[in-house]
């Protein structure tokens, strides 16, 4: 046991280390400017990467503690609501290396979110209950079945970023997607598996950084001159239409 305990403070500062990584890209993002929803969803996902790796990493010290249940359950409700508005980020910058109307892809996205988001509502977050983990003491969900709302989300954005790659030739978002499928697919059920996916999601952050300012600058470039704006293919997105392991 006190071995065990020695490998789980060695591995929770793998996860300081990638929390603190997820801060630092999130700071970093103070440069950009001006593009609406995509650049507030960014630094929400940054921010929540970074909270759930300090919450995994702060397991061997307050496992035992009641806090730790609360923040453990946070951690979840933050992936569940957050990662489905992916969606929308994705066809945004996907209007925005095409130069296609934002209005139906947005709108559908939306609409894709909102249904992944009810979903993990219901048949996840409303019955959620946590367990200690065999491996690296931290809380997991007890019910084992696989996140379905995830992967077809993942899925989307691999199928979106091979499309933009194909159209715009920028291959990064299609790439930072495909690793983190690929990764937690293949890993999955792996008692280390979740320490390569939370690294693989770093690498996808980048990745979809890389991708909005990409559509930034091709944008400031094509509309306005140096001075640089995000045209209505990125702002379209600010509003909403109307009318873990």
């Amino acid at each position: 046991m006190g071995l065990f305990f020695q490998d789980g403070l060695m591995l929770s500062a793998i996860f300081f280390l990638l929390c603190l990584s997820h801060v630092g890209l999130l700071l970093w993002t103070r440069q950009l400017k001006g593009a609406g929803f995509p650049l507030l969803f960014l630094r929400c996902l940054l921010l929540t990467l970074a909270f759930d790796n300090l919450v995994v990493g702060l397991g061997p010290y307050l496992l035992p503690s009641g806090i730790y249940d609360i923040l453990s359950t946070l951690r979840f409700w933050g992936h569940a609501i957050l990662l489905p508005l992916l969606l929308v980020f994705v066809a945004s910058a996907w209007c925005g290396f095409t130069g296609s109307s934002p209005v139906w892809p947005v709108r559908l996205a939306w609409i894709l979110a909102g249904l992944a988001i009810a979903y993990g509502y219901f048949f996840d977050l409303a019955s959620l209950s946590l367990a200690p983990a065999e491996y690296y003491p931290r809380l997991v969900a007890t019910d084992g079945q696989p996140p379905y709302a995830t992967i077809i989300v993942n899925l989307l954005v691999v199928i979106t970023g091979a499309w933009v790659w194909r159209l715009a030739s920028w291959p990064w978002l299609f790439l930072g997607a495909l690793q983190i499928f690929v990764i937690n697919g293949a890993l999955a059920g792996r008692e280390w598996g979740f320490i390569a996916g939370n690294a693989a999601e770093l690498l996808f952050a980048v990745s979809l950084l890389g991708t909005l300012k990409r559509v930034m600058n091709l944008q400031g470039h094509s509309t306005v001159g140096p001075a640089g704006s995000i045209s209505a293919s990125l702002h379209a997105v600010s509003v909403r239409p109307g009318g873990r392991n």
